[in-house]
């Protein structure tokens, strides 16, 4: 009799943590810290971070196309190019910087996007030659201009003191050399890490050519602008 109420009494404490267990395996614990670290920002930022670490770069492209900031932040001011280059992601980094993605950029650790990229040889090299074109704009240097672009070198980019080539050509009146950079791919819509654009930075200092070259230019990549509607809530998240 006691050998039977022994059975059954282990029975019933292997059915119950069986149960427990299978329950547990079933519904696990929601993980609160990827949700803290997504606070407040929209599915295609999350995705644009994602896509930036890994090696997706036409999923970068389309968020950037769909209106997405190529300068936006994460939760520990962390921005796409920062994913993209501690990642290794080359041709994700020249993308981001065709695009106007700012190297001066820094996360709340202090950490800088030429700091996360330096364990990559030909990023590192890429960075360098982002600050080479801004300084050759600044001095109007049109040799090296078009040295560097034969190279590959993004047009688009902020160097590390948040500055585009275009913006350096504008704001000390190079107008050959701003001309130069058009010709080749600069937005004269892109602004520094400070909100001045070429065109405002042109105007402050009274470099009236300069003004008429941006202001045409302007115009004209306005009027070839395909009429689309941006939407960051139209990209799901994956």
């Amino acid at each position: 009799m006691r050998k039977t109420i022994f059975a059954v009494v282990a029975a019933t404490l292997i059915t119950t943590a069986s149960a427990c267990q299978k329950g547990t395996e079933e519904e696990p614990r929601p993980d609160s810290s990827t949700a803290e670290n997504t606070k407040g920002l929209t599915r295609a930022e999350i995705r644009m971070l994602e896509k930036a670490a890994g090696e997706d770069t036409a999923a970068v492209k389309e968020l950037l196309d769909l209106g997405v900031d190529v300068n936006m932040r994460g939760k520990d001011n962390n921005t796409p190019i920062m994913e993209a280059a501690f990642s290794g992601r080359l041709e994700t980094v020249k993308l981001l910087l065709d695009h106007g993605a700012d190297l001066s950029a820094k996360k709340n650790d202090g950490e800088t996007v030429v700091s996360l990229g330096g364990g990559h040889k030909e990023i590192v090299e890429l960075f360098e030659d982002v600050s080479s074109l801004v300084q050759a704009a600044a001095k109007g240097d049109g040799k090296q201009i078009e040295e560097l672009v034969a190279k590959g070198t993004p047009v688009n980019g902020l160097d590390q003191t948040g500055r585009s080539a275009l913006t350096a050509a504008a704001g000390n009146g190079h107008t050959e050399t701003a001309k130069l950079l058009l010709d080749s791919g600069a937005d004269p819509t892109i602004k520094n890490s400070d909100d001045k654009t070429p065109l405002s930075l042109a105007l402050s200092q009274n470099h009236q050519q300069v003004v008429a070259l941006l202001e045409a230019a302007i115009a004209k990549r306005r009027n070839s602008a395909p009429t689309t509607t941006p939407s960051k809530m139209a990209v799901p998240a994956k």
